[in-house]
């Protein structure tokens, strides 16, 4: 009898042992084999059927047309819809016989260019749906050149007639290989709805690339970059109107890039100007599309300035073009010896006063906040006239006759932007009681990652702190004329942990979107941070359908979107990040997928 319960534990302990050196596969929320009802999906891989039947082609390819190619992987052959990136196709839609609550996913194919991996999208919503969604397949190819599927997730929705429409993004490839449809319990839509309860982070989004690869004509399409944000992490938008007065809406005080302009450096920044006009013709207000879009995701919204962004060297000397900077050269920084600059200098009045202008016209759509991203590049003010002036008063001293680390330089900078900073307060003050608004408007900064750079520059921050001038800062270490190179990823949160210790503002570090390393890298940092009691991670520039800048496989926003969730941040820095469902496939088109593989005799 001893000799029988020794070995059941034995066997048992083995068994234990086994099972717990097993890893336990983990999926992203959204992804189709997390759901209980996985088995029962339908997978239409015949999209032949996709209406219009004369949007559809086979044969030899057309402009304007999907091409229909057959596919096949081990577990199921179709149908695929193809496109180059030029074809320009219309919208074509796929009828959806399912009743109820379902998951809707898509596969798409990578998309080869020849020998190595293109990049490709799409875009993809339900018929009842104002807003498509972008995405795109962000895998390798497989050795031998093999083509895979990556699952994209599209939506969970009540089923009722509704169509999955599928168009082409603007100068991108695509093979569209099947629609996924999976039933859902109550349980498991209530799950996939869910607000986040960690919405601690940061998002900026760039006033240019926006529009200027996505060719927007209509409010609806502007809207497509805020789709996939609504269960995410991300619970304020950090939105940049593109520089300092240059803007991407219509305004009677500053300018839009482009505006004027008839001769471009390249089609990227005529299409952007164009864009732009025709949304101005039809009525649309980017910035209020913008702002419309955070309420209804209940995100706040805050209009961020690059402070420094007026005008480009050539060759984007008209296409970014500040009327106000070409309108007052006498307003520039100018260097020690008298060489002009590319920049306003805040140590004149009138420039923070138009500055000041272009956040009340914005305050008309009545954000939760205004703001400057000052690590997009310095300097704000050199040795023009009225900075020596103040220093003079400041200091009775030459400014052009003291070295250009001297105490009283950064001191003077700190007094004139120190005045700005409140200014910009009385502006929000003002306008808050005059729009009877109960909230008080919030300051948000893009500050440096080190204090030396702060305070060279006039960054006054425990003073700021101090005295309510700043709500949110997000500190970074990409800055032009800061100790950019010496500090590459490296930010001293323990200087802004000590600053803003026991008051209401609260600092943010930043991590770049398209410069996350690898995916255990990033996991490990952003916990790290929230682990040090930090209130959040800032993100610059996340978008939806990226692939690992590095070329893991995947969607970074996977990642990006759940920065606030240190345990699940803390797991995947262990075990890696869960990958998408990624289907070989054994034939595409004429490529039946071999050990041979193709464009070897050129």
């Amino acid at each position: 009898m001893n000799w029988l319960i020794v070995f059941l534990v034995i066997v048992l302990g083995v068994a234990q042992a086994e099972t717990a050196a097993t890893p336990v596969v983990e999926y992203f929320s959204n992804d189709s084999r997390r759901f209980s009802q996985a088995a029962k999906a339908v997978v239409l891989t015949d999209l032949s059927k996709m209406e219009p039947a004369s949007a559809l082609i086979t044969g030899k390819r057309q402009k304007g047309k999907w091409k229909m190619i057959p596919f096949s992987t081990v577990d199921m052959q179709g149908t695929a819809l193809s496109i180059y990136s030029g074809t320009n196709p219309p919208v074509v839609k796929l009828a959806l016989a399912e009743r109820g609550w379902h998951a809707v996913h898509v596969g798409l194919a990578t998309t080869s260019g020849g020998f190595n991996i293109g990049g490709n999208g799409i875009k993809a919503k339900l018929s009842d749906e104002p807003v498509f969604k972008r995405m795109a397949n962000n895998l390798a190819l497989l050795k031998n050149r093999r083509a895979v599927i990556q699952e994209c997730y599209l939506t969970v929705a009540n089923l009722s007639g509704q169509s999955v429409e599928i168009a082409p993004m603007p100068g991108l490839p695509a093979t569209v290989c099947y629609v996924k449809v999976v039933p859902l319990t109550d349980a498991e839509v209530k799950a996939s709805r869910a607000k986040s309860q960690q919405r601690t982070s940061i998002a900026t989004f760039d006033g240019h690339s926006w529009i200027w690869p996505f060719k927007p004509t209509t409010a609806e399409e502007l809207a497509e970059e805020f789709r996939g944000y609504e269960e995410t992490d991300i619970g304020k938008w950090w939105f940049q109107v593109t520089g300092a007065d240059l803007v991407c809406y219509p305004s009677k005080v500053g300018t839009y890039a482009g505006e004027g302009t008839v001769d471009f450096p390249n089609g990227t920044y005529a299409i952007y100007t164009k864009s732009l006009e025709t949304l101005f013709k039809k009525g649309v207000h980017p910035l209020k599309v913008a702002r419309d879009a955070a309420k209804a995701q209940g995100a706040e919204f805050h209009v961020m300035l690059r402070p420094a962004g007026w005008v480009g060297s050539m060759p984007y000397e008209e296409t970014f073009n500040s009327k106000f900077f070409y309108a007052h050269p006498e307003w520039r920084c100018m260097d020690r010896d008298g060489t002009p600059t590319f920049f306003m200098s805040y140590a004149v009045p009138e420039v923070r006063r138009h500055l000041i202008e272009v956040f009340r016209e914005t305050l008309e759509l009545q954000p939760e906040g205004v703001g400057f991203l000052f690590n997009r590049g310095m300097p704000l003010m050199l040795w023009e006239d009225a900075f020596c002036e103040r220093f003079k008063a400041m200091h009775n001293a030459d400014a052009k006759a003291v070295e250009d680390d001297d105490p009283r330089i950064h001191a003077t900078r700190a007094a004139i932007m120190t005045d700005f900073m409140k200014e910009v307060r009385a502006l929000l003050d003002e306008t808050a009681a005059k729009q009877g608004r109960k909230e008080r408007y919030k300051i948000s900064l893009g500050t440096f990652a080190k204090e030396a750079d702060n305070q060279r520059w006039g960054l006054d921050l425990p003073k700021w702190i101090q005295q309510g001038l700043v709500d949110d800062l997000a500190t970074t270490w990409f800055a032009y004329h800061t100790s950019f190179e010496k500090t590459p990823g490296k930010i001293d949160m323990e200087y802004y942990r000590r600053i803003t210790k026991g008051t209401k503002t609260k600092a943010y570090p930043m991590v770049i979107a398209w410069k996350t390393g690898k995916p255990k890298e990033l996991c490990k940092q952003a916990a790290g941070y929230l682990a040090a009691g930090d209130p959040g991670v800032a993100i610059w520039d996340p978008q939806v359908m990226k692939g690992w800048p590095e070329g893991s496989p995947g969607n970074v926003f996977d990642v990006l979107g759940k920065l606030g969730h240190r345990d699940e941040l803390e797991r995947w820095a262990k075990n890696g990040v869960p990958q998408p469902l990624t289907i070989p496939l054994t034939r595409l088109d004429e490529n039946y997928f071999s050990r041979w593989f193709p464009n070897t005799g050129f």
